[in-house]
């Protein structure tokens, strides 16, 4: 979605955080290692990301907006 913020950071063990969004989901937990992976290849997930939301037909946008 657009415009969903990070509202909490909760530690896992020693290897990975349980993020917590504004839109009051916290669902995944996400290793260290794969937030590397994230910053490390920003633009070519980013990129894939919005090929498959164009090719599903699926929005960003909340529903009703």
């Amino acid at each position: 979605k657009r415009n969903v913020e990070i509202i909490g950071v909760d530690r896992v063990g020693h290897y990975a955080v349980r993020l917590s969004f504004d839109d009051m989901h916290s669902t995944g937990i996400y290793s260290w290692d794969y937030l590397y992976e994230l910053g490390r290849d920003h633009d070519a997930i980013w990129s894939r990301y919005l090929d498959r939301l164009a090719a599903s037909g699926a929005s960003r946008d909340p529903a009703g907006r």
